[in-house]
């Protein structure tokens, strides 16, 4: 098909098209069918499933037909409505949505109905949008937009979109598009569907439109003298700069238009009389036209969409005919479609002859008649009848079963089939018929239940599992954390994404020389991790019962983009590939990590110090040879030929200045290459700070290995691999050895058991050393050392004197006091509690004789002989269940120095604690050094020299006054308003001076929510919210009243809700290219709010304890004044700010938006109220007539 001169479409190849230039043929016609109806109906609705290898029409007379393949083999066919036209079918994963004018069915493919909704609001509707799982926009020619709920099947929002209705709906990352057929677009905000921007296309009538990336393309009708004409130029409009670019000229008269959806650029353009044209959006440069035609002449086009694949295009003509156009021979609508279910295949009957006296006579088909006996019917004499037993309940049923009332609700465990029940069948000897072969995992399973029957089974002990927190309306304020941590010391929450690096901060945090050199440290850089973590660790000071929230750390953690580069960041991974993620082998690479990374925050912040702020520091560059454990193969190779390349550094490359990381964790190495055959010798000093435990896994000539031996060997390691020689001018063979030449103060090691060898050597030289120290060599394994392993309570309570008893008693929440000697494997351990090292000729590394014990304060320090001993102070274990892989976690054992409890040593207490992120537990020194590679496998070990572990660092305070007068704003484009008013000389606060805070909030993650057998919303996550404000006023003297903090706090992160009817922050306001505000960095402010607290102040607020919370400060409870709590009866409801305001001052506050420094004021005069009423002894009739007036008035504040 071509076009002449003329403009007239001609069928046949052109003259002269071997010369033609520009023109490609790129779909061609495959299928033309006539839909069901076709006789009597067009085509108006048509849609590729993005699920199946589905094409969906449905025609005018409210009937809807899918078809399989490209062959267009007929699938299932339904009516939908008696007599109206199908407006828009959508696929969704379990069926799919049909739009009439009247009426919106749910169906699903195979053409069962699920649900049908009509109401008096949908009339004449037009389109349909799907905006989550659940979502669904509802438009037409009326002058509602309907936002309904899938799940609930309700109506649950109404927007008023005028007179002119909404015809088009179309899916945006930022803006739901909704086109009416005026020519007018509307971009509505997704969450709050207001109207952000408007757009005017077509001076007539808006016929189509789409929307991808950038770009917003539409065509349409123009007024002409009167009249209507199509418009062939297509209106071109950038969402960025929200204004119209270079419009786009078509051949054809556009009627319909697509983006191809694997060619962002690429668009479909569709005339009525069926011509189609792909045009680019870009490449404008070499034209080159693509033209189809639809082969039905006098027919029109009333449908047309593209497969999500881009391979089939698919029109739908008023004669009721299918065209399916596609890119290949077998084109496929889905790059990734699932398997259709079919309908079973009729088994045929079996043909026979009449002469075929052999063959069975049953295997006919006949009809059973219930007054003539069968030959084969048994007398009534040889007959009983049984009644089959009922199956029992499954005890997955019993076990989560909740009861309301008479009622038990449970969740199905889905092990069988809806309304089927499967019977235990019998046969005549009274045994079970024999079942089918069972799986594997089946196989497994019934192994692990019938070890569990007979006592050999162990489960992993209670304080080694994820312990899941159940959030409610309140968050988490209701949660009973004294169940999970009866110690004097805090514990951090798991909630956020990449929290798994809990137990690592734990473990920094009681080493007491770096908790003090980050407490000390401040710098000017934004997202800086040492001063985050510093700030955090004050928090886990200050904090005792209630866990610490890491969000800052988290938040600065994300922004790092050597954490990204290194794959440390879980939040950018897919749901699947976080499954899939080794946690031990992630906290290794993270101990790396962070220890480097505060190297260089330290050395900057030195070298600015020192050159007088000019800014001397290197970019901090991932080096392979600097990260070994994620090599593997080549990676390793060309990390050994980097490492011999850099020999020659030059000398000013090496650093100097000296942190105080570098001089906790730093040992000094010599790297040495050697070539075999020159004898050729190249030295380079390098630096290591975690080393990585290399196994002889393929050495078998040694049968035991200690593991200081390991040790010595992963220090100083050799070994011969083929480099480059610059004297032989090739590569030769080399022997690289490291040898080392200074000791660190505190050794962090990485055991390296993330594959199956190395975890085998482990276990093996376990079992060696048992095997030698029992003394009959018995050396069977034991999974748990008297450990409580079941959730059932014991037969015999607490008289109970069976040995290694794994049932519940009520005296186990403590540990025994001398631990599990019994076992073996704790007494007899393989990783040693204290090892002394020396570098004389060679590096000796021994395990301290008769110190195997772990506990208590160390006796002998120092250095002896040239000997340095070190003590293990912390081990990080990788918990994992094989039955459920989302449970797996990170703990920590730590042996907390004495200097850490508040009340001074407990002597006869171990000073060996389990962190298992909030849940913290006392256990025995033994257990510490005890594994089971089944659930417990050590990642990360710390050794510390006894003056680090016994010593107490000087915290330097570098806050000062001098905060308050650095007042910057990064606001681009017009000056920021500022608000507020610093502080004067006099003003600053002094301990117990009075500062009304508050502050306010943007979503930056929904909460999610499941609905539970029972009818109820369980919170399966709570919604993650990020400060956008933060206020403080003065609560005394002249300026009573005066802000003299009033910062907005940039984000890079997305914002899903601004929540602007409660914090008054709108869209733009955090973006520093559009905000008019004071916009400033959430360090800064903090800062700022530190030393407050550091001062002394007294807080005053409604709801400080979550703004706190939000904001990762933990402030004394005698430095909070919380007009919440005041004006609180206990077991009632609290009361709302805006309510107090008006019943105790008779103010209006909060009348449209919040404003954080009017309900500041408000809080200081309800404040001074509370003081007048406690002075007069009238506290408690106030409160009372309180509560009854907001009863009555349903705690609304009156209109009048």
């Amino acid at each position: 098909m071509y076009f002449d001169q003329s403009g007239l479409a001609m069928v046949g190849q052109p003259e002269g098209a071997e010369c033609m230039t520009g023109i490609n043929n790129e779909y061609v016609q495959m299928e033309c069918i006539l839909a069901d109806g076709g006789e009597r109906f067009g085509v108006c609705a048509l849609a590729f499933d993005q699920h199946e290898e589905l094409l969906w029409m449905g025609n005018q007379g409210g009937h809807i037909t899918s078809y399989y393949t490209s062959h267009l083999q007929k699938y299932t066919s339904f009516q939908v409505h008696p007599s109206q036209d199908i407006r828009q079918i959508l696929a969704l994963d379990h069926g799919v949505l049909i739009l009439s004018g009247s009426l919106l069915r749910y169906q699903l493919r195979r053409g069962i109905p699920i649900f049908s909704h009509t109401s008096d609001n949908l009339t004449e509707m037009q389109c349909m949008l799907q905006m989550s799982p659940t979502r669904l926009l509802l438009a037409g020619h009326q002058d509602k937009l309907i936002d309904y709920n899938i799940g609930v099947g309700q109506e649950t929002k109404l927007i008023e979109v005028g007179e002119a209705g909404c015809a088009m709906l179309r899916a945006h990352c930022r803006f739901v598009c909704a086109g009416n057929a005026l020519g007018r677009i509307d971009l509505r905000d997704p969450n709050t569907m207001n109207i952000e921007h408007t757009l005017d296309t077509h001076s007539g009538n808006l016929s189509d439109f789409d929307v991808q990336g950038n770009l917003l393309v539409t065509c349409g009708f123009s007024n002409r003298q009167g009249l209507l004409n199509v418009d062939r130029f297509l209106r071109v409009y950038d969402l960025r700069m929200m204004r119209a670019v270079n419009p786009i000229q078509t051949v054809v008269d556009p009627m319909y238009l697509r983006f191809l959806p694997l060619g962002s650029s690429r668009l479909a353009v569709v005339s009525a009389a069926g011509q189609l044209q792909l045009l680019d959006t870009v490449a404008f440069t070499e034209p080159r036209l693509c033209l189809v035609q639809m082969e039905n002449p006098g027919a029109m086009c009333l449908s047309f969409d593209i497969s999500t694949s881009s391979q089939s295009l698919a029109f739908g003509d008023s004669t009721g005919s299918i065209h399916l156009f596609g890119s290949q021979p077998r084109a496929v609508f889905n790059t990734y479609s699932r398997l259709t279910e079919h309908a079973d295949v009729i088994a045929p009957m079996i043909n026979m002859s009449v002469n075929e006296y052999e063959a069975p006579f049953s295997s006919i088909p006949m009809p059973i008649r219930d007054d003539a006996p069968l030959a084969s019917d048994w007398p009534q004499n040889l007959m009983e009848n049984c009644y089959r037993r009922s199956p029992a309940i499954d005890p997955e049923i019993l076990r989560t079963m909740k009861m309301q009332g008479p009622i038990g609700y449970a969740p199905n465990p889905k092990e069988t089939r809806r309304n089927q029940v499967t019977y235990n069948l019998e046969n005549s000897n009274g045994g079970a018929i024999p079942k089918q072969k069972k799986s594997y995992a089946e196989r497994i399973h019934t192994k692990m239940a019938a070890a569990d029957e007979t006592g050999v089974f162990v489960a992993i002990p209670k304080r080694y599992r994820r312990v899941e927190l159940k959030y409610n309306k309140l968050g988490v304020e209701d949660f009973q954390f004294d169940m999970y941590n009866k110690t004097e010391f805090a514990g951090l929450e798991a909630i956020l994404p990449n929290a798994y690096c809990n137990a690592m901060i734990q473990v920094l945090y009681y080493i007491e020389p770096l908790r003090a050199t980050l407490l000390s440290h401040i710098c000017q850089k934004e997202f800086c991790l040492s001063c985050e973590l510093g700030f955090l660790f004050h928090m886990i000071a200050n904090q005792t019962l209630t866990p610490c929230q890491p969000s800052n750390f988290l938040r600065a953690f994300r922004t790092v983009p050597e954490a990204s580069a290194l794959g440390l960041i879980l939040s950018d991974m897919h749901a699947d590939a976080k499954q899939r993620v080794d946690l031990g082998m992630l906290i290794q690479c993270w101990n790396r990590f962070i220890l480097h990374q505060m190297d260089m925050e330290l050395l900057e912040t030195l070298r600015k110090l020192k050159d007088d702020g000019k800014n001397l520091r290197k970019p901090f560059v991932y080096k392979e040879i600097d990260f070994p454990t994620i090599l593997s193969g080549g990676h390793a190779k060309r990390a050994a030929a980097a490492a011999a390349a850099a020999a020659a550094a030059a000398p000013e490359d090496r650093n100097e200045d000296v942190t105080e990381i570098h001089q906790l964790f730093a040992m000094k190495q010599w790297l040495i290459n050697t070539c075999l055959k020159c004898k050729f010798e190249v030295r380079k000093e390098a630096v290591l700070m975690p080393c990585n435990l290399n196994y002889p896994t393929s050495e078998p000539d040694r049968d035991y290995w200690s593991f200081c031996q390991i040790l010595k060997r992963s220090l100083n390691y050799d070994q011969v691999t083929p480099a480059w020689c610059d004297r032989c001018n090739k590569f030769s063979p080399t022997s690289q050895c490291r040898r080392l030449s200074s000791l660190p103060k505190v050794l962090s090691i990485n055991t390296s058991l993330h594959n199956p060898q190395n975890k085998s050597f482990w276990q093996s030289q376990m079992d060696k050393k048992v095997s030698k120290a029992t003394p009959h060599g018995d050396s069977s394994r034991s999974t748990t050392p008297t450990l409580v392993t079941s959730a059932k309570p014991c037969r015999y309570g607490d008289n109970c004197s069976r040995p290694g008893c794994r049932f519940r008693h009520n005296s186990d929440t403590a540990p025994p006091p001398n631990g599990p000697h019994t076992n073996p494997y704790c007494s007899n351990n393989w990783l040693p509690h204290r090892i002394r090292m020396a570098i004389k000729d060679d590096l000796i590394v021994q395990k301290v004789a008769g110190e195997d014990t772990g506990g208590g304060t160390p006796t002998t320090a120092g250095n002896k002989n040239g000997f340095v001993e070190y003590q293990l102070t912390a081990i990080v274990c990788y918990i994992t269940e094989p039955a459920a892989i989302e449970k797996r976690s990170l703990v920590v054992l730590i042996k907390v120095p004495d200097s850490y409890h508040p009340e001074g040593p407990r002597k006869e207490e171990s000073p060996w604690y389990i962190f298992n992120d909030f849940s913290i537990t006392p256990v025995p020194p033994q257990e510490a050094t005890w594994f089971s590679f089944d659930w417990k496998t050590p990642c990360v070990l710390y050794y510390s020299t006894d003056d680090v572990y016994c010593g107490r660092t000087q915290v330097r305070h570098s806050l000062n006054k001098d905060i308050f007068t650095q007042v910057s704003s990064f606001t681009r484009g017009t000056s920021a308003a500022i608000t507020f008013t610093p502080l004067e000389e006099h003003e600053y606060p002094k301990k117990g001076d009075l500062v009304g805070m508050d502050a306010e909030f943007v979503t930056l993650n929904q909460e999610e929510a499941e609905l539970r057998s029972d009818g109820k919303m369980s919170t399966i996550k709570p919604s993650h919210l990020s400060v956008a404000r933060i206020t403080c006023i003065r609560g005394q003297g002249p300026n009573e009243g005066t802000p003299f903090i009033d910062d907005y706090i940039s984000t890079q992160e997305q914002v899903v809700d601004y929540l602007t009817k409660f914090s008054g922050i709108k869209p733009g306001d955090l973006d520093a290219n559009f905000s008019s505000k004071h916009l400033t960095t959430l360090k800064s402010t903090y800062i700022k709010l530190r030393y407050l607290q550091d001062s002394g102040v007294i807080f005053v607020g409604h709801g400080l304890k979550n703004d706190f919370r939000v904001i990762n400060l933990v402030v004394p409870q005698e430095q909070v004044v919380d007009t919440v709590n005041l004006f609180h009866l206990p077991h009632h409801r609290m009361v709302s700010l805006r309510f107090l305001a008006w019943h105790f001052l008779g103010l209006k506050i909060q009348s449209e938006t919040h404003d954080s420094t009017e309900d500041e004021r408000a809080a200081l005069q309800l404040y001074r109220c509370y003081l007048r009423l406690e002075s007069e002894g009238r506290v408690g009739s106030a409160l009372s007539e309180l509560y009854e007036l907001g009863k009555s008035l349903n705690w609304k504040v009156p209109e009048e």
